[in-house]
């Protein structure tokens, strides 16, 4: 089935008339067509695939009512994909036909006195295999219609997503225990330097009892990286981190169990952590070493017993070797993403519902093990974007 051209009908009421000019651009300020959705200063919206698919609404819209039927084709623009990935630093791909169901040649018939009509493209789940995909949208010819079509506002993209729903596991502290990657110091550290890094992961605490339960660190030196809930003055619920001899910290605004998706970024310069993809504080740190950050391994739930008290919920930790820019945390927070990314050092999803082993899916084998006692209990079925 073809996927390259919709017609849309338009029937509208009385007002301005303008001569047809296909690739004009009048603005929404005089009469033209456009599409709704692009009207806003976003370019691309999530579409959330369930398990039943996911319907893709392209509202068609003209400015100005007019006294005459308006038809316009809407097609799949491939090339604005391309662009939008290389402008975002991101590798969407095109739903594949196979998954697409329209008809063609259906066309949209407005009655008097509307003045837009909404083409659904219904997409069928399927097995995106952590990859992202898109579906570019640009109005195509007026077919019929003495009205211009919207340079500017005429091409939207909406990204397919399918929202992880997965199994969590519930951990706390034991002494001497951490989940540690690699799991033993028999095993060869990684001996990475990198100039820039992110790490990103959704945590959720039962509560702030304690001080200095720490989340995540590297425990390397001058390379420090040392995450952790509360320093020294209680109320604890705050979150610090401590790296290249410099330390930043949250608002002490934190709530006992909720999900709060944090992600750590070193861009070579500064040092910024954002919650649920917004930034939250920012500071420079003292200079990274000349060959860069060292990671050689890295733990979690590591202050042992006595200082990691509380229960805590980790999922979908991801470790980059480049900054992450906000527009791609949002973008991928609340989804899979694709293995196979280049920059990933480890991507540990923690979503094996059973067992103490957690599986580094990026290829690269940097698996971490959780020492016996710190996994109290799998939880499952978990989604956070609801």
């Amino acid at each position: 089935m073809k996927r390259n051209v919709f017609l849309v009908t338009l029937a509208a009421l009385s007002g301005l008339m303008l001569a047809a000019c296909d690739d004009a651009e009048y603005g929404i300020k005089d009469n033209s067509v456009y599409i709704a959705e692009a009207a806003s200063t976003e370019k691309a919206a999530i579409v959330s695939m369930e398990t039943n698919g996911a319907d893709v609404n392209v509202t068609v819209r003209l400015a100005q009512a007019v006294d005459y039927k308006t038809q316009v084709s809407v097609v799949i623009e491939p090339a604005l994909l391309t662009r939008y990935n290389e402008a975002n630093s991101a590798e969407y791909l095109l739903v594949p036909d196979e998954y697409l169901q329209f008809d063609a040649n259906a066309k949209v018939t407005i009655p008097a006195g509307e003045i837009s009509a909404v083409f659904k493209i219904h997409v069928d789940n399927f097995d995106t295999q952590g990859k992202r995909y898109a579906l570019p949208v640009a109005l195509g010819k007026i077919v019929e219609g003495n009205v211009a079509k919207s340079a500017s506002q005429s091409k939207f993209i909406y990204l397919i997503s399918k929202p992880l729903i997965v199994s969590v596991p519930l951990m706390s502290g034991v002494n001497s225990g951490a989940v540690r990657a690699p799991a033993a110091d028999s095993i060869p550290s990684w001996n990475l330097h990198v100039p820039q890094w992110s790490l990103e992961a959704w945590v959720r605490m039962d509560g702030y009892s304690k001080n200095n339960q720490a989340i995540f660190d590297n425990g390397e030196g001058s390379s420090e990286v040392y995450i952790r809930f509360g320093d020294a003055n209680a109320p604890y619920n705050y979150l610090q981190v401590k790296t290249l001899g410099g330390q930043v910290q949250t608002e002490r605004d934190l709530v006992a169990n909720t999900w709060y998706h944090w992600t750590f970024v070193y861009d070579g310069s500064n040092f910024i952590i954002y919650r649920n993809g917004e930034q939250d504080v920012m500071f420079s740190p003292p200079p990274a070493p000349a060959d860069g950050v060292i990671f050689n391994r890295i733990s979690m739930i590591g202050s042992g017993a006595t200082y990691f008290p509380n229960k805590c919920n980790m999922s979908q930790v991801r470790f980059w070797k480049t900054a992450l820019t906000q527009a791609q945390i949002k973008n991928n927070m609340f989804f899979s993403i694709d293995p196979n990314n280049a920059n990933l050092i480890a991507y540990w999803p923690m979503d094996e519902g059973a067992g103490n082993l957690f599986h580094d899916i990026s290829g690269n084998e940097r698996h971490a093990v959780a020492s016996s006692g710190i996994l109290r209990e799998w939880q499952h079925n978990v989604r956070f974007d609801k």
